[in-house]
């Protein structure tokens, strides 16, 4: 390991370990192992500050986002040249990509 280095205590399970003092700097060099901070992150409920992120199932309505059509919950999004084209179960677009769409064609 190069670099001057600290002994510190791993957050979670209470080891001693030898930590870079360059990555304590940074906020890292917290846990003994990955497995640690593995644990303590899925304790903590995610892998960021606060609660977990939900993500979209690409099928119920996203509450903040409208049909461009008609103005009901949208459920897609397509990407366009003026931008984001959202669409609701009736309106969005299930147009396969098929040829003459590529960019060698």
């Amino acid at each position: 390991m190069r670099g001057e280095t600290i002994e510190v205590r791993c957050e979670r399970c209470k080891s001693t370990f030898r930590a870079r003092v360059a990555d304590r700097a940074r906020g890292w060099g917290r846990f003994c192992s990955k497995r640690c901070k593995a644990i303590k992150q899925t304790q903590r409920g995610g892998t960021v500050k606060g609660s977990p992120r939900k993500r979209h199932d690409g099928r119920s309505p996203m509450a903040h986002k409208v049909c461009d059509t008609c103005g009901a919950p949208a459920i897609n999004g397509v990407y366009t040249a003026s931008g984001i084209e959202w669409g609701c179960e009736l309106h969005h677009d299930t147009t396969p990509i098929t040829a003459g769409h590529g960019q060698w064609e």
